[in-house]
């Protein structure tokens, strides 16, 4: 038992330093955004509680053991540093109902399901799990990849352990770089429930979703409840979170993002036709026609039915930079999420104006590239080739 104690003791540290946690001195509210961020903290942060003596530790300590059901050892852990604190003559107090330090909306917490989430990938997809004891021991785990839009594309149940879905979250973000964090699974619920009768809606449910409502039942017999409201709560000046929104780009999840061609598509056919115009244009008439483009793309492509789901996206990762300690990042995604929302409309917001420019760029860099081939693989001379080679010759003899 002991040699098991120091093991987990040992990685839950490692996790605490991965998030740029000090053990030294480290106050409670980073140990509490620690926890937040990563699970696999809890024993350490129960062990250092232990030796800060405040009702803030009793109550993180208070939360780790309600928490801790199926984890014998980590119960008796968090114990043990609560009795420690009792006896400097610190108890934690009752927690009220509703109580929220991490600026998301409050859990409602069940004992017999939890969820988690991961941030949004480039194209809209991301992974929900809903956990749920099994009668027998063990857990259900319902995986699902829901994609906003298109709705609900994979679901999985499978029957695993604490320890295997620990391994799990682990695995996923050692070689996938993807994190999963707490949320409630009524969140989960809903949102894979939701994408399952859009795809049914259009007649698009895929072979590995098309069990998802057998699978749930398996799980429960009542159906889901919508959603009532957003996953985060935006605190503070919105105003200067939203003028500062362009910098979510820095964030790694959010650092690939571009819009598909096949979402820019219209408004590529667009600028080929001036490109390969017979009216020749100069310099300044182009730029002028090619931000008319990028702007109806701005307008276009947040607006009508599609606020809705970036309205949702940009939900999803403010609760996520929230858990993962970024409350910065997590007030800026808010305020495009709330922006997206009222406007139904990117433009005047700069994360969606820097997302549609992000995205023509990396086009129009992929368009030259192949002119590039094409005229290197290419033994015919234009006209426009000669009167380069012209341009370089008259350069070489000045």
């Amino acid at each position: 038992m002991a040699d098991a104690r120091e093991s987990r003791l040992r990685e839950a540290f490692a996790a605490l330093k991965r998030l740029g946690v000090a053990p030294e001195g480290a106050p409670v509210g980073a140990l509490a955004k620690a926890l937040d961020a990563d699970p696999t903290t809890a024993l350490a942060v129960a062990d250092l509680c232990g030796a800060l003596p405040s009702e803030e530790s009793a109550q993180l300590l208070l939360r780790i053991e309600e928490g801790a059901r199926q984890d014998k050892l980590l119960r008796r852990e968090a114990r043990r540093a609560l009795y420690k604190l009792k006896q400097k003559g610190i108890a934690a107090a009752p927690r009220a109902s509703g109580e929220n330090t991490a600026g998301t909306r409050p859990a409602l917490a069940s004992p017999d399901a939890e969820g988690l989430l991961s941030a949004g990938d480039p194209l809209g997809d991301r992974l929900l799990w809903i956990l749920k004891p099994r009668s027998g021991g063990g857990l259900f785990h319902l995986s699902t990849v829901v994609n906003e839009p298109a709705g609900l594309k994979e679901a999985v149940l499978a029957e695993v352990n604490r320890k295997g879905i620990r391994a799990l979250r682990e695995e996923l973000q050692a070689r996938h770089g993807l994190r999963m964090v707490e949320v409630d699974w009524r969140y989960c619920d809903a949102i894979a429930a939701e994408g399952y009768e859009r795809v049914r809606g259009r007649g698009q449910v895929s072979e590995s979703a098309a069990h998802y409502p057998q699978l749930r039942l398996q799980l429960f017999t009542s159906a889901a409840k919508p959603l009532d409201a957003p996953l985060y709560t935006p605190h503070g000046p919105v105003e200067v979170s939203l003028a500062a929104s362009a910098s979510l780009f820095e964030e790694s999840e959010l650092y690939p993002w571009l819009l598909g061609e096949a979402v820019l598509s219209p408004y590529l056919a667009r600028y080929r036709e001036i490109r390969d115009s017979p009216i020749v244009l100069d310099r300044p008439a182009q730029l002028a026609r090619l931000e008319e483009i990028v702007q109806s793309a701005v307008v276009e492509l947040f607006g009508a039915e599609r606020a809705a789901s970036w309205q949702r996206r940009l939900d999803e990762d403010a609760y996520f930079f929230a858990k993962t300690a970024r409350d910065e990042a997590a007030a800026r995604a808010a305020a495009v999420a709330a922006a997206v929302a009222e406007r139904r409309s990117g433009r005047g917001i700069p994360f969606c104006e820097e997302l549609v420019r992000r995205s023509f760029g990396v086009f129009f860099a992929r368009e030259a590239e192949r002119e590039r081939e094409e005229k290197a693989g290419s033994v015919l001379v234009t006209p426009d080739d000669i009167r380069a080679e012209q341009a370089r010759a008259r350069q070489r003899q000045r």
